[in-house]
């Protein structure tokens, strides 16, 4: 039996693939969830449901040990995230976006690493907007600096306005998804059994990603870019689920190591990330300083 945990498995791409994967006779589910007493139908009952929360560190913790108390782990799939339109505060008091983003999903794989099964697989929920060649319309990461990441009232070139900071913060944490997978694929030389990836799920309009910009905004997102929104970058929930739950479980995609998943015309492509996300020396320093605002050692 394939053991699977799962954070971010009730909506939107990670729904559609923990429904893949439960949909399988051989898998296991463990899913990561603040109301693990109101699943989604379609896991009701299907999986196993332990209280987290993304926004606090301790109860990341919690969870990693509540995990691990059950036995090895076949697949860790960090899926959740958030985007933000104003600013926002996470318990530990990190800018919000990249203290769920990015410090949650870095204190779980970090936590349960020496509990991933031989030949078991890490997979982080990147995004394409991490680069900006791809012109996606949210503001590009200036940088991976992550004690200015976690406090931007300390970072000189902050955007003024609320929204843009949000946006670029999003995409500042999902840079930060993708180097933490090229640097745990670099240090991780005690177990090069393991499968290391990142994936970019494309654009999905109608995933509840701006639940946060109101109602209005997010009726948008979920209605109507999903009739008027096309490209190659352009996917659907249940394609991008798929995608991600064939990176978690299918044997074509074993051994890989920090290599970058993306979504083009609906299908899984390896693609070269951006420039900043190859500098080894940023995404070194990312680990480093990640560690420190987590209380992890190096």
């Amino acid at each position: 039996m394939m053991r699977i945990v799962m954070t971010g498995a009730t909506s939107g791409i990670g729904l559609a693939a923990a429904q893949t994967m439960i949909a399988r006779s051989d898998v296991s589910m463990v899913i990561g969830t603040r109301h693990p007493d109101k699943l989604p139908a379609q896991l009701h009952g299907r999986v196993t449901a332990f209280l987290l929360d993304l926004d606090d560190l301790a109860s990341v913790a919690r969870f990693a040990d509540a995990v691990r108390a059950d036995g090895p782990i076949d697949a860790l799939v960090c899926n959740a995230g958030l985007q933000l339109n104003h600013p926002q505060r996470s318990a530990q008091a990190f800018e919000r976006s990249f203290a769920v983003n990015h410090l949650a999903h870095y204190l779980l794989a970090r936590r349960l690493l020496g509990d991933i099964a031989p030949g078991g697989r890490i997979i982080l929920t990147s995004s394409g907007t991490h680069d900006p060649a791809q012109k996606t319309g949210i503001p590009a990461p200036r940088h991976a600096d992550a004690q200015r990441l976690a406090f931007p009232e300390n970072d000189p070139d902050i955007d003024a306005k609320p929204g843009m900071a949000g946006r670029r913060a999003y995409s500042s944490s999902k840079l930060c998804n993708l180097m933490t997978v090229r640097e745990l694929a670099c240090r991780a030389t005690d177990r090069p059994d393991l499968t290391i990836l990142a994936f970019d799920p494309g654009f999905v309009p109608g995933t509840g990603l701006a639940r946060s910009y109101g109602p209005v905004i997010n009726a948008v997102f979920r209605h109507i870019l999903p009739l008027v929104i096309r490209g190659q970058h352009v996917s659907t929930a249940v394609r991008s689920g798929r995608a991600l739950a064939a990176l978690a479980t299918d044997a074509a995609f074993a051994g890989g190591r920090g290599l970058y998943w993306s979504m083009e015309r609906g299908q899984a492509i390896v693609r070269t990330p951006s420039t900043l996300a190859c500098d080894d020396a940023a995404c070194a320093a990312l680990w480093d300083d990640s560690a420190a605002l987590t209380g992890l050692t190096i």
